[in-house]
């Protein structure tokens, strides 16, 4: 079975893609082969801004993909779901990962038409992959598809986040000399970065609790604005990329991970947590329940009080933090590449069966 496999372009604000390129295609060629039986392609060269990037992706790329010859054609990401129109139906898969660009009031219209443009093509592909239960669901409301063709896979997390060996070196090493508060995530306005600073700033006004926040990315001009308001600009350590063999550590240091995004389709930063031991306080939005389960501590995505009274109970309340650490140590193992990668090439054997 021959595979080719479609990426997103490099953008500095979707990671996550990168990373779920990256691990299908290396659980794929464990399963049915090298290079040769799994194929990826990206466009070379692609432009990340202005209408250079939507001729680039909307044009060009389209062009390449209708070149491509193989059994089964893979689009891994919803919002280049448009290339489903340069191949055969029958035998493409694409997997949609969130709704956030159609659930958001503050989205670009060009962004929404842009979608709905690929949402036109995902409908004719020969199957769907969701992220999570949630993600499924938010795809068969923005779609009319037959569900039986929807497959829930779950992604992974890596097995380097494990829980850290010198946990006390590596807070040294970040000048933590207290409770540590972790943010992982970019700056675009559904990550909530704004309400992370205010809900920080609560937690130390409101609640007395002296301690950090750790930025895995960097903040806003405009949320940097804001910490200078609420008075915790020195309290705030802006981290920016984190090298991928230092980040299990950074998870490690810290004392709970603050992750509160207005909708997420699936969420690695609190799996990743639990993986390391870390607690986490998160959002109840979108896939996050689903995905944590009773492993972590929950509240409304836009409560900054509710927000930063989970996060000082997990501070203050030494037998709340094992118990999330323990249950959230239990449940990450459940999330493995492998399985993702199992899933997948599953939805494939189905295609082709069909």
């Amino acid at each position: 079975m021959r595979i080719v496999l479609f990426r997103a372009f490099p953008d500095p604000f979707r990671t996550s893609m990168a990373i779920y390129a990256d691990q299908l295609a290396r659980g794929l060629r464990a399963l049915v082969g090298g290079i040769d039986e799994v194929g990826e392609v990206g466009l070379e060269g692609a432009r990340l801004a202005g209408l250079g990037r939507y001729w680039d992706q909307y044009v060009r790329y389209q062009r390449l993909a209708g070149r491509q010859a193989a059994d089964v054609f893979h689009v891994l990401d919803h919002g280049y779901g448009h290339l489903a129109y340069r191949l055969p139906p029958a035998r493409t898969v694409v997997t949609f990962h969130d709704a956030v660009v159609l659930k958001l009031a503050h989205v670009r219209r060009r962004t929404r038409l842009s979608l709905r443009y690929s949402l036109g093509a995902i409908a004719r592909a020969g199957r769907v992959v969701t992220d999570s239960r949630a993600a499924r669901e938010d795809f068969l409301s923005l779609v009319d598809y037959p569900a039986d063709r929807v497959s829930v896979v779950y992604p992974g997390v890596d097995p380097a986040f494990r829980p850290p060996v010198d946990r006390d070196a590596t807070r040294r090493a970040l000048g933590l000399d207290g409770p540590a508060v972790l943010h992982v995530g970019h700056s675009l306005a559904y990550m909530n970065g704004a309400r992370v600073v205010g809900a920080f700033a609560r937690l130390v006004r409101d609640h007395g609790i002296d301690a950090m926040l750790l930025k895995v990315g960097a903040l806003s001009d405009a949320q940097r604005a804001l910490a200078d308001r609420l008075g915790v600009s020195s309290r705030i350590r802006e981290l920016g990329r984190v090298p991928f063999a230092d980040l299990p550590g950074v998870y490690g240091a810290a004392d709970v991970l603050l992750y509160p995004p207005l909708h997420a389709g699936f969420g690695l930063p609190p799996l990743e947590a639990m993986a390391c031991g870390t607690p986490v306080v998160c959002s109840d939005r979108g896939s996050l329940p689903e995905v944590t389960g009773d492993a972590a501590e929950r509240a409304d995505a836009e409560d900054e009080a509710a927000l930063a009274e989970r996060v000082a109970r997990v501070l203050t309340d030494g037998a709340l933090a094992s118990i999330l650490r323990a249950r959230g140590l239990a449940r990450a193992p459940a999330f493995t590449w492998a399985a993702t990668a199992r899933g997948v090439l599953q939805v494939y054997r189905d295609l082709a069966g069909a």
